[in-house]
């Protein structure tokens, strides 16, 4: 290994270089620091600083070869650098291979050059990504840095490339710089003994741009070929202000597979960085941390009940987090950026390869006699290449015995395989943005581009002042909202997650119900929940210099959250139970599905043919709806629909003083949010519906339908002429063009576009502010293609090139000898592979031609030979057979059939069953939200130790006779009372446990006030009539019966271990299933429709 300590470079300085300290990860220091909120002045964020003491980069050519990329990750796990500058890294496929997934990259644009950050603590700013260099920003604790990394070949044009670096210099004005690039230039000055106008125009370059190079003149080379001959093609530039810091400039020895050799360029400064606190809630400590915020619960609840003012419920949810924040601190480990490890798949053996092949290196390096020296390197090749091919065997067999031996299906190798890592984007220097300067400025000016302010606002209506107010929260309705929480999501600026927030709310569940009561009292959100940290994803292919390329992602504290879904909850029960939203919107409703919109509008279209009209549908896209939609307009609609005053109110409050934060490694930068709803809140959806609802309310021409998905909205307008469908398509987009004004929203033009369902040569001319709207011949709506013939074939070629990619990524993890198990492979095909063709099957293949099925046997077919490794001249039919798996078109016909029978209780030409035969789930609201059975009512542990002397007990049964139900009354050990009934044939268990139940319920409520305990032993029902959302219409009707009479217990009890009121009532179901008396009709279960499906297809 060769180090430079001193310079004696003609552009370098004579100083002395002194050497930092070990940058390893394991030495870094970690402290919280009180970062003030832009909006209360208090430390509320709760981030946490890492410093090292040392910035490490290391520099390489790949040279292009999937031997370089394969020890790549090896290579770093040893040197642990913070950053990796490359050139002609591996591509194949148009991707850059062998970067870890979970390691952040950025390349220019012809992916010769690349810089690599390792997980940690460095979060960049993309200054400029040119054709042959990319160039990032980061912060040291001195000052920002700028790294470009840079390729030209030895046969590219030198000039583009230092043109490319010119610009990014020219941009980061007095920034400091360095520059890591293979740019094929000989001089002497960085070791060659020749010169070429290559190193000439590089030498000018650095010379008039103040430039300093590095490389010592004396440095070992950084290219070796086979045959001995070597070269120094590898340079490291930096301004002159930069000098100083770098300590040390070292060529490595360690075998990178590559011609090239590492060069590790260590910076003497401090990298820093803030990051926001993550606690490793999944490992437990859970009691720990309940133990040591007990003390201060009861004082929190009092602060709460005496709070009359927004501003003392400010201060009071202040409290509450820092509570939580530092039981949470002394409880629970806090997570860090993980130490780079090695990859799973390499061995001792392989090390002791690699030591050999650097050793025997170094021996042909050392030899002075020529033909020795030749010899030796021919050893040293022949030694490389077997290497090269142990690693690259090494590197498949790890992910062969990581594939065949998982246990679980859904594990890493199926992650891998199918659900490609999406990091978040990091800040990219925008349009109009000066790069120059700190990180706080930039991402500054680019939250401004991001979060604009409104250019134009509307007129406030007054809201009817007679609106009573909603009733408070229950502790029932908080719990069930506290327990649908996900585990493992991000949390907000605050660190609390939902794993801390299910602890409290079951430990002391009075306290969030207190304080959200509060809120609905006092009509306040407070204000620490509206800050939001900020999580940017690029929208793929689009420009990175434009803001609408970006879709911001909102990470809100869990606390806010919750009281927003409970509000959230309450506003939906609203609208949904007075019929405000008008039934053309079909997204985030109950009820209403992408099957639903899609019906809707194939009806539409199928209807105008019929009566022999000319049928467009015109496709609506609007730019960034949820981002610009105005928060006046949303409380104006809030008026409108009459929300109860405590709600409208409380939602008004939500929208005031809304904060956005990004952090950056110098900190947090921060901007009000005056219009938008942030993505990734409960409420947002649901008030872009509401602003919606008023452009599906108006009064639209004749012939002319309008529905909406969301912001996903479609006209469809028909007419028996050219002519008038021109006027009458003309007219409505009118209508939606003076909405779209009022609500300062934009319709882009250039993605809107329409179908033509005639036979007209000529499509009428569609405008839009005097921007002609595109035809098209197929359009794209909620992932289904739709034609101007109706014949799906757009949809089944876009489904054969999904069935191409999701066949690459099965089989990365079967095959012939090796992979996952068949068991295994069946249930990812049926669970993964068979839903994504599923979706939307009931518009496009309840009733499959045999053109289509062909067609669907040919794209299955991939599939069906990976999962049982059989030869490929197997037939498809044999294979069907062989592995239990149906043809894709039957599938596909079935679940047609399901969907709209259950779902859009549609008839099915086709089939002999009536729609009104089979169940219809509920789905609206019956209840109000906060409406729940005392816990009392409901016992699921078994009730058999403690028999009361009077209990009603019921049993389902089903035998090959048929199917009953019956309940009896056991008072003092006697039977006083029996019931039971026959049921058709078709009925399944649980539906005869209900029924039973139901029956029984009927009995108790004639005694009103009187207490009595109803036994059963099926835990699914009781669970059912529990839950006041089932969707089972006879749990539905139960649990309305149980809140009215809440003397009335339901109890668990195990069957069949000789409890005689459980007994008896087995023993009356089973004689009502064998008697021939007529039996009760229940309407058809969807189970029992399934198995008639799969016996007749």
């Amino acid at each position: 290994m060769f180090k430079s300590q001193t310079s004696s470079h003609p552009l370098q300085t004579t100083s002395q270089r002194l050497f930092a300290g070990s940058n390893n990860l394991q030495n870094s220091q970690s402290h919280s620091i009180p970062v003030p909120s832009p909006i209360l002045g208090i430390p509320l964020i709760n981030s946490l600083q890492t410093s090292s003491t040392e910035l490490k980069l290391l520099q390489i050519n790949l040279g292009r070869t999937i031997a370089a990329a394969n020890i790549l990750q090896r290579s770093i796990a040893k040197i642990q650098p913070d950053l990796l500058l490359a050139q002609e890294p591996y591509i194949s496929k148009n991707e850059i291979q062998g970067i870890p997934a979970n390691w952040n990259l950025y390349s220019s644009i012809n992916q010769k050059a690349i810089i690599v950050i390792p997980p940690g603590n460095i979060s960049p700013i993309i200054i400029d990504k040119r054709e042959t260099a990319i160039a990032i920003k980061i912060h040291t604790e001195d000052f920002p840095l700028v790294l470009i990394s840079a390729y030209s070949s030895p046969a590219g044009n030198i000039e583009r490339t230092l043109e490319d670096m010119q610009t990014i210099l020219a941009a980061a004005k007095d920034d400091n710089v360095m520059i890591c690039a293979d740019l094929n230039g000989h001089h002497s000055l960085w070791g060659y003994n020749n010169e070429d106008t290559r190193g000439k125009k590089i030498l000018d370059f650095a010379l008039a741009n103040n430039l300093y190079i590095t490389n010592p003149r004396d440095a070992p080379p950084t290219l070796i070929n086979y045959n001995g001959t070597h070269g120094w093609p590898d340079l490291t530039l930096c301004t002159h202000n930069l000098i100083p810091k770098v300590s040390s400039w070292e060529v490595l020895e360690d075998v990178s597979n590559s011609d090239h050799s590492y060069i590790k360029i260590t910076l003497a400064s401090r990298l820093t960085s803030y990051k926001l606190k993550r606690y490793k809630t999944l490992h437990g400590n859970h009691k720990k941390f309940l133990n040591i915020i007990k003390p201060k619960i009861a004082v929190l609840e009092d602060k709460i009940v005496s709070c009359d003012t927004p501003e003392y419920l400010n201060q009071i949810t202040q409290e509450l987090q820092k509570e939580i924040i530092s039981a949470c601190n002394k409880a629970f480990k806090i997570k860090s950026h993980n130490v780079i490890s090695n990859p799973t798949w390499w061995t001792s053996r392989l090390e002791a390869d690699k030591n050999k092949l650097q050793a025997l290196r170094r021996r042909a390096q050392r030899t002075i006699d020529p033909i020795a020296r030749k010899t030796r390197f021919q050893q040293w090749k022949r030694e490389r290449t077997l290497h090269m091919r142990q690693v690259r065997k090494g590197k498949i067999d790890g992910w062969k015995k990581t594939c065949s031996s998982a246990k679980d299906p859904y594990g890493k190798h199926y992650k891998a395989a199918f659900r490609k890592t999406v990091l978040p984007t990091q800040l990219s220097v925008l349009e109009d943005i000066d790069p120059s300067g700190s990180q706080l400025r930039i991402a500054q000016d680019i939250l401004e581009k991001l979060f604009p302010f409104p250019t134009y606002s509307i007129r406030q209506l007054l809201p009817s002042p007679s609106i009573r107010d909603d009733i408070p929260f229950t502790i029932s309705e908080v719990k069930s909202v506290v327990k649908s929480l996900p585990n493992g999501k991000a949390p907000g600026i605050d660190g609390i997650d939902n794993l801390v927030l299910k602890s409290l709310n079951k430990e002391f569940p009075n306290l969030f119900c207190t304080f959200f009561n509060k809120c609905l009292d006092l009509r306040t959100f407070p204000d620490a929940f509206k800050i939001s940290n900020i999580v940017l994803f690029q929208k793929v292919g689009k420009n990175p210099k434009l803001s609408s390329s970006y879709r911001p992602i909102a990470l809100l504290p869990t606390i806010g959250k919750t009281l927003e879904k409970l509000l959230t909850q309450r506003l939906m029960f609203h609208l949904e139970s007075e019929n405000k939203l008008n039934q053309n919107q079909h997204g985030f409703r109950t009820g209403k599905s992408v099957d639903t919109a899609i019906s809707s509008l194939l009806k539409r279209i199928h209807q105008g043919r019929r009566e022999k009209n000319h049928v467009l549908a015109l496709s609506l896209d609007i730019k960034g709806a949820f981002d610009n939609i105005l928060h006046q307009a949303i409380v104006n609609n809030l008026s409108k629909a009459e929300v109860p005053s405590n709600l409208r109110l409380i939602f008004e409050n939500i929208l005031k003083n809304r904060e956005v934060l990004f952090s950056t490694q110098e900190g947090t930068v921060s901007r009000n949010q005056e219009k938008g709803c942030p993505q990734g809140s409960c409420s947002g959806p649901v008030l872009w519906n509401i602003v919606v609802n008023d452009l599906l309310n108006k009064s639209f021409p004749p012939n002319c339908h309008i529905q909406a998905y969301a912001d996903d909205i479609v006209l469809v307008t028909k007419s028996p002429t050219k002519e008038g469908l021109k006027l009458l398509t003309n007219n409505a987009t009118s209508i939606i063009i003076n909405w779209a004004d009022e609500n300062s929203l934009t319709i882009s033009h250039e993605k809107s576009n329409f179908l033509l369902f005639s036979k007209l040569a000529a499509a009428p001319p569609v405008s839009w502010k005097n921007h002609r709207i595109k035809r098209s011949h197929s359009i794209k709506f909620l992932g289904l293609y739709i034609d101007d013939k109706l014949n799906w074939n757009t949809q089944l070629r876009s489904l054969s090139q999904k069935a191409q990619r999701l066949h690459q990524n099965f089989m990365k993890i079967v095959g012939t000898t090796w992979g996952i198990k068949r068991s295994q492979r069946i249930l990812l095909y049926k669970t993964v592979i068979e839903r994504v063709f599923a979706h939307g099957c009931s518009a496009w293949c309840s009733d499959p031609t045999v053109k289509m099925a062909r067609k669907l046997d040919s794209i299955q077919r991939p599939f069906l030979l990976a999962i049982s490794g059989a030869y490929r001249t197997t037939s498809t039919a044999a294979l069907q057979v062989l592995l239990g798996i149906p043809p894709f078109s039957l599938k596909l016909k079935q679940e047609g059939i399901l969907t709209n029978i259950f779902r859009l209780r549609h008839p099915v030409p086709t089939f002999d069953f009536s729609v009104e035969d089979f169940e219809e789930s509920i789905t609206s609201w019956t209840t109000h939200p906060s409406l729940y059975l005392k816990n009392e009512q409901v016992v699921l542990t078994d009730g058999g130790a403690n028999l009361p002397r009077e209990a009603l007990y019921t049993d389902g049964s089903k035998t090959e006779q048929g199917v009953g139900a019956a309940f009896c009354r056991i008072s003092q050990n006697q039977v006083t009372e029996c019931w039971s009934s026959k049921l058709n044939p078709e009925s399944t268990v649980f539906q005869a446990e209900l029924y039973a139940l139901q029956k029984a319920v009927q009995l108790a409520t004639k005694n009103p006030n009187t207490k009595i305990i109803i036994f059963s032993d099926s835990k699914a029902s009781i669970q059912a009539v529990s839950n006041p959302r089932s969707r089972n219409k006879m749990a539905r009707e139960i649990f309305a019966s149980l809140l009215e009479n809440p003397e009335i217990q339901l109890n668990w009890i195990k069957a069949h271990v000789g409890y005689q009121g459980n007994e008896k009532a087995d023993q009356l179901a089973k004689e009502a299933a064998d008697s021939i008396s007529l039996p009760q009709f229940l309407h058809l279960s969807k189970s029992h429709l399934k198995s008639q499906l799969t016996n007749i297809y």
